[in-house]
Order: C-alpha cells, then sequence, then structure tokens
C-alpha cells in the first residue's frame, strides 16, 4: 500500500513540474509575442490572447494566499482554481494546485479535514472533530 502511494507521489510530482514547465514556456512565448507586437507596422495589430498563469515558484505563494484568505473556512482544490480565476486573474492547472496541496499537507504546513484544506493555524477545534 505504501509503495502504491510512494508511485501516485511521484507521478503528481511528475506532472507537476511538467505543469510548472509548460507555464515557463508559455511565459517565454508571452514575451516572444510581446516582442512581436512591438516589432510590427504600426498600421497592423498582432492580436494574442494568452490567459496569465501563475509562473513557477508562484504556484505555492497564490495557493497560499487564497488558502490563508479563506482562514477557518478552508478550501478545496477546486476553490483554488475558481479563487485565483475570478478574483485574481490568474489561471492555475487542478493537477498542480492537488499535488501542491498534498505536499503541504505532508509538509504539515496545511491541515486537511477530508474536505477542505487549511493552514494548521486554523485547523485547531475542527482538527480534534
Amino acid at each position: 500500500m505504501a509503495r502504491g502511494q510512494a508511485a501516485m507521489k511521484a507521478i503528481e510530482d511528475a506532472i507537476a513540474k511538467l505543469e510548472n514547465e509548460k507555464s515557463r514556456i508559455e511565459g517565454q512565448i508571452e514575451g516572444l509575442k510581446q516582442a512581436l507586437r512591438l516589432q510590427s507596422p504600426s498600421g497592423s495589430t498582432v492580436e494574442i490572447d494568452v490567459p496569465k498563469r501563475a509562473r513557477r515558484g508562484n504556484l505555492k505563494e497564490t495557493v497560499l494566499d487564497l488558502i490563508g484568505e479563506a482562514a477557518e473556512n478552508g478550501l478545496t482544490t477546486e476553490e483554488c482554481v475558481f479563487k485565483a480565476k475570478n478574483e485574481k486573474g490568474i489561471t492555475l492547472i487542478a493537477s498542480s494546485v492537488s499535488s501542491l496541496l498534498s505536499r503541504l499537507k505532508s509538509d504539515d504546513i496545511l491541515f486537511f479535514d477530508g474536505t477542505k484544506y487549511r493552514l494548521k493555524q486554523y485547523a485547531g477545534p475542527k482538527q480534534a472533530a
């Protein structure tokens, strides 16, 4: 059973790493598209819409900020993705958020009550229940 959990964690970590790499590459693409817009003749426009994504390293910060704002209410993976998009204009990938939340729980930064993740400081009475 533990071996299966270790394998799942390894797969989740690999997915998160690839998602972060994808975000990095999309950031580079956006930079090149911006350079293209600046180089285009003044009469023509290049319309390219790429959603804002959490940059590598910012995923953890964004998720921790959202969970901190939720305080004792906590958040699910889906709620993190929804709030990031609607409140911060940042597109998060659910699988990356889920993997990060699991790691933060394993690192004893977050508490998971079976439904929602909370910062440890907000887990008090709910953790005992």
